[in-house]
């Protein structure tokens, strides 16, 4: 099955700039971070993306899932997301969760969560057979984060 391991590294870091610059949409300041998603086909052609718009709107993953057109396989797909998928329910449900329902085949993050309630998606997705894929531009990823990892008092190493 195509996923993001067959996928070239060029085509996820360019899907992770895209994602970046997808991010930059959300607003900065926002009690949660500015995360960016795009899915990829097994051609690595851009399906789907989404941002998370604030505090309480869907997350990037679920407003890409939300996009994705009819008739794909969802296991040929890679989510190529900023952030690990968050593994929490808040005021929505967890990413790792939606993904893992949608069955997408793999998942490349730019960012380990190491928030006390949200991280552990990767390891959710693993779980559940998901390729997942780690530390994709992880410096660029993480310097865009820097405001929100301050205002956390950390900065997500993991």
């Amino acid at each position: 099955m195509p996923a993001a391991h067959v996928l070239s590294p060029e085509v996820i870091e360019s899907a992770m700039r895209r994602a970046l610059a997808l991010a930059e949409r959300g607003p900065a300041g926002n009690e949660n971070p500015q995360v960016g998603c795009v899915i990829l086909d097994a051609a690595g052609d851009t399906v789907a993306e989404g941002w998370h718009q604030g505090a309480g709107t869907a997350h990037a993953e679920a407003m890409a899932l939300a996009l994705l057109p009819a008739g794909l396989d969802p296991a040929t797909l890679t989510a190529v997301v900023t952030l690990e998928p968050c593994n929490h329910t808040g005021r929505t449900g967890p990413c790792a969760v939606a993904l893992r329902t949608a069955r997408i085949g793999a998942v490349a993050f730019g960012l380990s969560d190491t928030g006390e309630k949200s991280s552990g998606g990767g390891e959710t997705l693993r779980a559940a057979g998901v390729t997942v894929t780690g530390s994709i531009l992880e410096d660029e990823v993480r310097a865009f984060l820097a405001p929100w990892l301050a205002r956390q008092g950390g900065d997500a190493r993991g």
